[in-house]
């Protein structure tokens, strides 16, 4: 809240930038924020003193060891990522330190459960990687998550080798790393159940994750706007498509309709574009629920 109006008090400061071709525009997520511009004379003889003033007034100073002004070919990190072109394209990737955080605390968990269950560990990382891997799912992070992948794997070694010292490297292989499909060396472990079924554990690989790439939302985009009902009902829709508990909800709605149109009554398929509306506006204290929900071909006009 301290930081509110540091961008409206750029704009009032430097109401020509864009038109004199500089270029100006401010970035802001909580207390952290990036300023861009195409002179590095002006952002630093004109805007870091605007910023200095701004928040000297409010008590605060800028951070020497976080501040910098830098060209974006050589980049800079902003909330955990890389940001920097490389011959003339921007690229998005996960920073080093991130990377380097993300390891030493999943090193960290591996450590303190040096002689936990197999089971118990895969269930203590699988939500690291997990919630790490989704954060940057939207970035260019392929890469980084195979390289994750392979770090994890040593560290997980090393702890099944240490667990058994008089053994063998094939034994502490088939007794940790299973293979699954076409797929060797997966870290798995089974656990029986109180009924006396099996359960399987298997670690998270990072790589798995999809990378997809964020939409942004339309800068005009109102939900309290009647105007802008279907764009958010469309755009919620196409975000359940990426979950499989999404996929599950929008099956059971489909088959709920006899998999059919309410309004053509003609089959809702693969091949006729469909969308997601709600019986009961969210506005007006409808819900996500499938009961809410029903199944509509773009092309047919809705029933309001």
């Amino acid at each position: 809240m301290t930081l509110d109006g540091l961008e409206a008090m750029l704009a009032e400061k430097f109401p020509k930038a864009v038109r004199r071709g500089l270029k100006m525009h401010m970035v802001r997520y909580a207390d952290d924020f990036i300023i861009t511009g195409n002179s590095k004379e002006w952002l630093e003889h004109e805007v870091k003193p605007a910023v200095v003033e701004f928040l000297a007034e409010r008590g605060l100073v800028l951070s020497p060891q976080k501040t910098k002004i830098t060209h974006i070919k050589e980049g800079f990190n902003f909330l955990g990522w890389n940001i920097r072109k490389y011959n003339g394209k921007l690229l998005m990737k996960p920073s080093k330190a991130n990377v380097k955080a993300h390891l030493d605390k999943i090193r960290e968990v591996i450590k303190v459960n040096k002689t936990a269950k197999q089971a118990n560990l895969i269930r203590l990382l699988n939500p690291v990687l997990r919630g790490w891997a989704n954060y940057h799912s939207h970035v260019v992070a392929k890469e980084t998550f195979a390289r994750v992948d392979g770090n994890v794997w040593s560290m997980l070694w090393r702890w099944a080798a240490r667990r058994h010292p008089n053994k063998g490297a094939r034994w502490v292989k088939e007794r940790y790393f299973k293979t699954r499909g076409t797929r060797n060396w997966v870290f798995a472990a089974t656990e029986k159940k109180e009924d006396g079924t099996q359960r399987e554990f298997t670690l998270l690989k990072e790589t798995d994750t999809p990378i997809q790439r964020h939409i942004k939302i339309k800068s005009d985009a109102n939900p309290h706007d009647p105007h802008w009902e279907q764009y958010f009902e469309s755009r919620w829709g196409k975000k359940m498509l990426n979950s499989a508990s999404g996929r599950a909800k929008l099956y059971r709605v489909w088959l709920r309709q006899d998999r059919i149109c309410p309004t053509c009554q003609k089959p809702i398929t693969k091949l006729t574009p469909w969308d997601v509306h709600y019986y009961v506006k969210k506005a007006n204290g409808g819900s996500d629920a499938a009961s809410n929900l029903y199944m509509h071909h773009l092309s047919c006009p809705r029933n309001y």
